[in-house]
C-alpha cells in the first residue's frame, strides 16, 4: 500500500472522487437524454443500476485470487442491449491463479464460456478463448468441467494468459419456461484456506475503478446509441470490434439500430429466419436496456414469434396491438423511441432484415 493510498484512504480523498465522478455521470446523463421524462427518469435509474454493477465488478467481487461466478445482470440491472433469453454470469478471473469451472449441464441449448483479457479503459479488450459446452466432455452424471490456467492440464482445459481478466458464461434459451440452465461453480485449484482481509490499497484502487466503469459504459452505449440514431428504423450489420469491447459472443451475430415512431406510426419487420439454433428480436430504450419484459411483449425469439405458411415472421412495433393473425405485435411501453437489437446464435447465414415504418390503420386495414 502506497503513501497516496493511505492518504486517499484517510483523509476521505478516495470517497470524495468516486461522488465527484458519480455526479458528471449523473450531469452527462440528463444532457444526452431523449427529451421525454419517461427517458430522463429511466436514465437516472440506469445510472443507480451502473453504480451496483460496478460496486460487484470493481469491489465485492474483484479479487481473482478468490473468485466467485456471480449472475451480473438481471430484470433490475442490465445494459448494452441485454438479451432476456441469457443467464449472464461473470468471474474476476487471472493467469496467476488456476481454477475449476465445473456443475450439472442442465438442458440449456447453447452454453458458451468466454475467456478475455485487456480492459475497455486500458488499451481495449480481446478474446482469450470462447468454448462451447456441447464441445466439452460430460461425466456419467450430467456434470462438467473445465480447467482454467496457464500451465496446460489434462482434459477440457483453457489456457490463460498473463494479461487475463475475465471469465464469462452465457446461457442462452429459447424457451426459459422449460430448459433448465446449468448449476456452475468456478473454485481455485492452487489456493488453501480462506482469502486474506480486505487490502485497503484494492478498495482505493475498486472505489476509482468503479466510477471509470460507470463513466465509461454511460459514454460508451450512449456513444452506440447516438450512431444508430443518425439513421433510425435501420438495422446495422454487427461490428465485430464493438463486440469484442463489449464481451461479445463469437457465436452470435448482432444486428442493431435506433427506432423512433410516432404515436400513429408502426415498425414492420418481415423476414425468415436462418437455419440457426435460437434468433431473438428486441425492444430496449436509450440508454440500451431492454424495455420491461417482465410485463410485457417487448421482445420476441425463435421459440415464442408467430410463424406464417411459409416459415417467414412479421413482426409489428407498435404502440397498441393492431391484433392482427399471423403477426408479432412488441410493446413501445410509452416510448416513442429507443434501441433495438437481433440476434442470430450459430446461423448458417447472417441476412440483416429491412425494418420499415408505416401507418398503424395501414395495417389493421389490411
Amino acid at each position: 500500500m502506497t503513501d497516496d493510498d493511505i492518504h486517499a484512504l484517510t483523509s476521505g480523498r478516495a470517497w470524495d472522487e468516486l461522488c465527484d465522478a458519480l455526479q458528471a455521470s449523473g450531469r452527462l446523463l440528463l444532457e444526452r437524454s431523449p427529451d421525454s421524462d419517461l427517458d430522463r427518469s429511466e436514465g437516472l435509474r440506469y445510472l443507480t443500476r451502473l453504480m451496483r454493477m460496478a460496486f460487484k465488478f470493481c469491489i465485492e467481487h474483484a479479487d481473482p485470487a478468490a473468485p466467485e461466478l456471480i449472475q451480473y445482470m438481471d430484470p433490475t440491472q442490465k445494459f448494452g442491449v441485454d438479451n432476456p433469453d441469457q443467464l449472464y454470469q461473470w468471474a474476476r478471473i487471472s493467469g496467476r491463479y488456476e481454477y475449476r469451472l465445473s456443475g450439472p449441464r442442465g438442458t440449456v441449448g447453447y452454453i458458451g464460456v468466454g475467456v478475455y483479457a485487456g480492459s475497455a479503459g486500458r488499451g481495449g479488450r480481446r478474446t482469450v478463448a470462447h468454448v462451447r459446452a456441447n464441445e466439452l466432455e460430460a461425466d456419467v452424471d450430467g456434470r462438467i468441467e473445465l480447467l482454467l490456467s496457464a500451465r496446460e492440464q489434462a482434459g477440457n482445459w483453457i489456457e490463460l494468459t498473463p494479461d487475463t481478466t475475465t471469465l464469462l458464461v452465457r446461457q442462452t434459451m429459447n424457451d426459459r419456461d422449460t430448459e433448465v440452465p446449468a448449476e456452475l461453480t468456478l473454485q481455485r485449484t492452487d489456493a488453501d484456506g480462506p482469502p486474506p482481509p480486505l487490502d485497503p490499497a484494492r478498495l482505493v484502487k475498486g472505489l476509482a475503478r468503479a466510477a471509470m466503469q460507470v463513466q465509461g459504459s454511460l459514454t460508451m452505449f450512449s456513444d452506440l446509441a447516438d450512431g444508430w440514431a443518425k439513421t433510425p428504423n435501420v438495422l446495422h450489420p454487427s461490428d465485430p470490434k464493438m463486440a469484442e469491447q463489449s464481451f461479445g459472443d463469437p457465436d452470435l451475430y448482432y444486428m442493431g439500430g435506433y427506432w423512433t415512431l410516432a404515436d400513429d406510426e408502426a415498425l414492420v419487420i418481415e423476414f425468415t429466419p436462418p437455419a440457426c439454433h435460437y434468433w431473438s428480436f428486441l425492444l430496449c430504450n436509450y440508454w440500451t436496456e431492454s424495455l420491461e419484459y417482465r410485463y410485457r411483449p417487448i421482445w420476441t425469439n425463435k421459440h415464442r414469434a408467430r410463424y406464417r405458411a411459409d416459415g417467414s415472421v412479421k413482426i409489428v412495433v407498435a404502440a397498441t396491438d393492431p391484433g392482427l393473425d399471423e403477426v408479432t405485435w412488441l410493446d413501445t411501453e410509452g416510448h416513442r423511441e429507443g434501441t433495438m437489437t437481433m440476434r442470430w446464435l450459430l446461423a448458417g447465414s447472417t441476412t440483416v432484415p429491412t425494418p420499415r415504418v408505416v401507418a398503424i390503420s395501414s395495417l389493421r386495414q389490411g
